[in-house]
């Protein structure tokens, strides 16, 4: 898949007309004032791919702005989790108020840095300014993946926290700091994310991420979050393993499930592993059974805590 080849509305009246005609009749769709993609390439985009393309047409109305916010995160190619926003969020250094158009949102960009770099062709906030724009903006979760994904990338969280503290409201910084905080580079996945923040907010001890498993046949994995004082191993399934042929390396769906139910079963059976949760995204998001999930599995879990709390 790929990013939607942009199209700009002719300048030719005649051919402008073409366009409408087309727009009405659902051969391209309008991703921007005077901007338009063609319908088969948008089916073929991911909602991502999408979002960029809106991006790219909101970038060309008006050159002066910077991707920001979500759309940064997404035009990084950093994890997002769904949905990805209708209209595309940007900087505007002009702006000292917020404004929301049919196809943009422009966060005010007065007084604000105007670092940036340049992605897929785009001015786009910097990582640092990114992190912390979504912690400030977001729920907890979108802003964990997001930070931990960063941190994956090498920023150092000193450089993160240094930037939060240079922002002014301390009520919403205290908020986000808390979040960073718990943000790792060893978190591989929005998933794992998610599981390991809403662990935290159910109670559950600090877990040791990534840790090796080997057997006598030699190395088995790593888990995801490994909890040695109780036997317990979790790991997130976002089952796109089973569905991306990338990820398949050639193997069938079928393939995948029988290699990961071996690797389950070894698991199962080293000493000291008393339980694997395999959690969903259907049990991470609010309201789902990851905490039952913890508490049956034997991890401490916060008294009456049977739900995911709200992110």
């Amino acid at each position: 898949m790929a990013v939607p080849e942009v199209i700009p509305a002719h300048p030719s009246p005649a051919a402008a007309r073409m366009q409408q005609r087309a727009v009405r009749a659902g051969q391209l769709i309008r991703v921007g004032h005077g901007f338009f993609v063609r319908r088969e390439d948008w089916e073929r985009a991911s909602a991502c791919e999408q979002h960029i393309a809106r991006a790219t047409a909101a970038h060309a109305v008006a050159p002066r702005v910077l991707v920001s916010h979500a759309s940064a995160a997404i035009v990084h190619r950093l994890p997002w989790i769904q949905p990805a926003p209708d209209r595309v969020t940007v900087l505007d250094p002009l702006r000292n108020t917020a404004q929301r158009t049919r196809f943009t949102d422009k966060a005010a960009g007065v007084g604000r840095s105007e670092r940036f770099v340049r992605v897929a062709g785009l001015p786009v906030t910097t990582l640092v300014d990114t992190v912390v724009d979504i912690a400030l903006r977001y729920d907890r979760a979108r802003a964990l993946a997001v930070a931990d994904a960063v941190l994956r990338r090498g920023i150092e969280p000193a450089v993160i926290d240094e930037e939060l503290t240079a922002r002014t409201s301390a009520r919403a910084s205290r908020r986000a700091r808390r979040v960073l905080e718990l943000a790792s580079d060893l978190s591989e996945s929005a998933g794992e994310s998610v599981t390991h923040l809403v662990m935290r907010d159910v109670g559950c001890p600090a877990p040791v991420q990534q840790h090796e498993f080997c057997d006598a046949s030699g190395f088995i994995g790593r888990a995801d979050f490994w909890f040695p004082d109780q036997g317990v191993i979790v790991e997130f399934d976002g089952l796109v393993k089973y569905r991306d042929p990338v990820l398949r390396n050639g193997r069938s769906a079928e393939d995948v499930v029988i290699a990961e139910k071996i690797r389950e079963d070894r698991l199962r059976a080293l000493d000291g592993v008393r339980r694997v949760v395999r959690p969903i995204w259907r049990d991470v998001v609010p309201g789902g059974g990851l905490p039952a999930m913890l508490a049956d599995a034997g991890l401490p879990v916060r008294r009456g805590v049977r739900t995911t709390p709200s992110w």
